[in-house]
């Protein structure tokens, strides 16, 4: 492997990555040379299937004129601007998506963050001089907020995880009108998994985080001088959240009525093996509520996710994808995809991964788990439609209903209750 060939000039970001001990390393040095199998990280482009806007109860809102099951499988009318702000409890890195003109973003490289900042010193070490190892995040970084004001997304990622993990759906939400943060969560990143010191002085839960995120960006939006001054519609609220991180959105709108609706993909709280028996986790949301779950899904079984839908109050929804795998809802199956993956590139490296860890590297990657990618269009639609029609902006549920039907190869039972 000659590294020298994958050095790229790329922004630097402060923040840490959280994945296994060799997991990260082996992600270092395969991302660093897998630009022909990663997301483009080229210039910004201009397609779209809403071509204009609207206002609504003070909102900017896409316009959707034939509202339907195959809506929000493309991008829309937005540019992506991406930003990191920090938590002011912990410092805690916080990435946003947020909605920008498309004439401001068109030609511009969209933004990449550097792996190898976010390694452990003893493994920072080990990569070679001026290497940088980036990875496309999905935003263009230093363009204004479109005019306008947005709802609020907060997004809460995966155990030994990071908060660009999924980036083909939260900057996916930004170019139809949604400003997306996601915060790490310092209580289980990687120092934490490993038993060692971290970043923060104190443990905060992911609620707490979640919490501090949504108290950030309604700082921001009434902050003059603030690029959201002004931007956010912080009585509009919704959170997503991937596997330990769906736990975390679902017992945030139990604490948090303010959280309009949450969305748990593949992942949740009341149901699951091993859920809690008391504090926010133990409660059921009355807010409307969305859980995705992939059919082949090892780590948390699609029988558990029926079980936690079955425990939710209605109105509420459970889509499955045929076949799909627990990271059928982030990006990390495409790193390295045309190099047999991560674990793959671990093992010529002679990089040990714990059999334990494997999974959250894996699962769903590899044939024959539905691909990803072909998974993704129906995540993006029912997400979005999910949060449209919950803050008032789709009257109709056309969005959600109707998915077997237009995605007959990926998803395979779409339930709901009002």
């Amino acid at each position: 492997m000659a590294f020298g060939a994958c050095v790229r000039v790329v922004r630097r970001r402060t923040g840490r990555f959280v994945v296994a001990r060799g997991l990260v390393l082996a992600t270092a040095m395969l991302v660093g040379c897998a630009g022909a199998y990663a997301p483009s990280a080229g210039a910004a482009t201009l397609s779209g299937s809403s071509s204009g806007t609207h206002e609504l109860s003070g909102d900017t809102v896409p316009e959707v004129h034939h509202l339907g099951p195959t809506s929000f499988t493309t991008p829309g009318p937005f540019g992506v601007g991406e930003t990191t702000l920090k938590l002011p409890t912990d410092g805690a890195p916080v990435e946003v998506w947020y909605p920008a003109t498309k004439a401001s973003v068109l030609g511009k490289s969209v933004a990449t963050y550097d792996v190898s900042e976010w390694l452990p010193p003893s493994l920072a070490k080990l990569i070679p001089a001026g290497f940088s190892v980036t990875y496309p995040s999905g935003g263009v970084e230093g363009v204004a907020v479109a005019d306008g004001r947005y709802p609020l997304v907060v997004f809460s990622r995966g155990y030994a995880g990071f908060r660009d993990q999924s980036t083909f759906l939260t900057s996916f939400l930004a170019s139809w009108g949604f400003v997306v943060a996601a915060p790490d969560h310092y209580s289980r990143d990687l120092t934490e998994v490993l038993g060692g010191p971290t970043a923060a002085t104190a443990k905060t839960t992911d609620v707490q985080d979640l919490e501090a995120t949504i108290a950030l960006m309604s700082h921001e939006n009434t902050t003059a001088g603030s690029p959201f001054h002004g931007h956010i519609d912080t009585k509009k609220v919704g959170a997503v959240g991937h596997s330990a991180g769906g736990v975390a959105v679902e017992a945030l709108a139990a604490a948090d009525p303010k959280v309009a609706t949450f969305i748990g993909l593949a992942g949740a709280t009341v149901g699951l093996p091993g859920d809690a028996t008391h504090g926010a986790d133990s409660v059921v949301p009355h807010q409307p509520g969305l859980l995705m779950s992939g059919t082949a899904d090892t780590v948390v079984p699609t029988a558990g996710m029926i079980t936690a839908y079955g425990k939710m109050h209605a109105p509420k929804r459970l889509i499955l994808i045929k076949g799909a795998g627990h990271l059928v809802f982030a990006d990390i199956c495409e790193i390295g995809s045309g190099q047999g993956g991560l674990l793959a590139i671990a093992n010529v490296l002679k990089v040990p991964i714990p059999a334990s860890l494997k999974p959250l590297a894996t699962d769903g990657c590899n044939p024959p788990d539905l691909p990803p990618t072909e998974g993704w269009p129906a995540v993006r639609q029912a997400v979005t439609a999910q949060l449209r029609h919950v803050f008032g902006f789709d009257s109709s549920a056309a969005g959600l209903t109707g998915l077997v039907g237009a995605f007959p190869n990926v998803v395979s039972a779409d339930e709901s209750e009002s």
